[in-house]
C-alpha cells in the first residue's frame, strides 16, 4: 500500500489539486497568510509529516505590510495563494521544491546552459588579444 505523496514529488506534477474546505482570516500580513494556509495544509494530513514549502522572495516591505483578508469555502491550495498574492502585486511560481511568491522582478525562473566546448578552450586562447 503506498504511502501519502511526498511534497517533492507532488507540487512540480500539480496533477492533483489540494483542495481546502475553508479559507478565512482577516487582516493578515503576507507572512500570517501563508502560514494560515501551510497550517491548513498540515491539518490535511496527506504529506505525512512534510509540509508545503512556501517561500516569499523579493517583497517590499509595504507588500510584507499590507494587510490581507480571505474568506472562501472550497478552493484549491494555487487559488489561495494566487488571491493572496495578487493582494499584495506577487506572482506565484512552483519549483521543483518549493511554492515561491515573488515580486515580478524575480518572477523568472532560473536556468542553467551547459555549453560544450573543446577540452584546450581555455589554453588555445580564446581570448580577445
Amino acid at each position: 500500500m503506498a504511502g501519502p505523496p511526498s511534497t517533492k514529488a507532488f507540487i512540480p506534477d500539480c496533477s492533483k489539486p489540494i483542495m481546502l474546505n475553508e479559507v478565512k482570516f482577516k487582516d493578515a500580513t503576507l507572512e500570517e497568510a501563508v502560514a494560515y494556509l501551510k497550517l491548513a495544509v498540515k491539518k490535511l494530513g496527506i504529506f505525512a509529516e512534510e509540509n508545503i514549502n512556501a517561500v516569499i522572495l523579493g517583497a517590499s516591505e509595504d507588500q510584507k505590510k499590507k494587510k490581507i483578508s480571505l474568506d472562501v469555502r472550497e478552493i484549491s491550495l494555487r487559488s489561495a495563494l494566487d488571491h493572496i498574492a495578487h493582494a499584495v502585486g506577487l506572482k506565484v511560481r512552483v519549483d521543483s521544491h518549493a511554492v515561491v511568491l515573488t515580486s515580478a522582478a524575480h518572477a523568472a525562473e532560473l536556468s542553467t546552459r551547459n555549453y560544450r566546448v573543446p577540452p584546450d578552450f581555455i589554453s588555445t586562447g580564446s581570448a580577445a588579444k
